[in-house]
């Protein structure tokens, strides 16, 4: 399992402030054959000054910078397309790991022979690095089942280059999920790392998109209705199952 590679994609943009906690806890992986990306959505803050003195100071750490702002889906699309590893994992730059987050989970993988897999992650307050809630997802995910919900946390996810395919984040609100759906669309079916303790941590922001409630519900009725071409009725189904499922994640 030693040799097998992985991709990790880190897009990041004026995250001076919070990338070092997130390349420092890449680099302390147990796991360490891995090829980090990392994608600069031309920062105006520290953020290349940042990176630069990991990827001197690792030969495993890659720096790619955009030519021009385009967004997180953007970005995270460079990655994937530099990448050269077997599993792909995503992390923003201002979220992190445990040490054994990828070791534990490409052992599951190997295991049990899975193309996308997930984990429990903590919401961390920003200012007061309180814990919000732990959010556990369920242990199996078919496309229906995500339809209800975005149960899989962007940074707990690994996936196989050979899933993804050519499949892209789409320039959509919540391309993360949308990403994701598009994944179990092919009868993929996901599985959660079964274990103990909680390896990913999710860092809440104040001003956040992820905390903007209305904002969320907006874009969820728009995958349903404009992107996925669900009737109104199961749209509206679907979305108050979403809520309900929103609510439980910061219970």
């Amino acid at each position: 399992m030693n040799d097998i590679v992985v991709s990790i994609i880190v897009p990041a943009y004026n995250a001076e402030k919070t990338l070092e906690k997130t390349l420092l806890s890449i680099q302390r992986q147990q796991h360490k054959n891995v090829e980090v990306l990392i994608v600069n959505d031309c920062s105006t803050d520290k953020t290349i000054e940042v990176a630069e003195r990991f990827c001197l100071a690792d030969s495993r750490f890659f720096l790619f910078n955009q030519e021009k702002n385009a967004g997180v889906a953007a970005a995270r699309n460079r990655g994937i397309k530099e990448a050269s590893g077997e599993y792909v994992c995503f992390l923003d730059a201002d979220d992190w790991w445990g040490e054994d987050k990828l070791t534990d989970q490409l052992a599951f993988m190997q295991t049990n022979n899975v193309a996308l897999s997930y984990m429990p992650y903590v919401r961390i307050q920003e200012y007061t690095g309180n814990q919000l809630s732990i959010v556990n997802p369920p242990a199996k995910l078919t496309f229906n089942d995500l339809l209800k919900s975005n149960y899989i946390g962007n940074l707990t996810a690994m996936v196989t280059r050979t899933a993804i395919g050519d499949t892209r984040f789409q320039k959509i609100g919540h391309e993360d999920y949308v990403f994701w759906l598009e994944i179990l669309r092919k009868n993929i079916v996901a599985f959660c790392v079964p274990g103990n303790s909680v390896k990913c941590f999710y860092l809440v922001r104040k001003n956040s998109l992820s905390s903007s409630k209305f904002k969320m519900i907006t874009w969820q009725w728009k995958i349903y209705r404009n992107y996925l071409k669900l009737s109104y009725h199961k749209s509206f189904i679907f979305l108050i199952c979403y809520i309900v499922q929103g609510i439980r994640k910061r219970a």
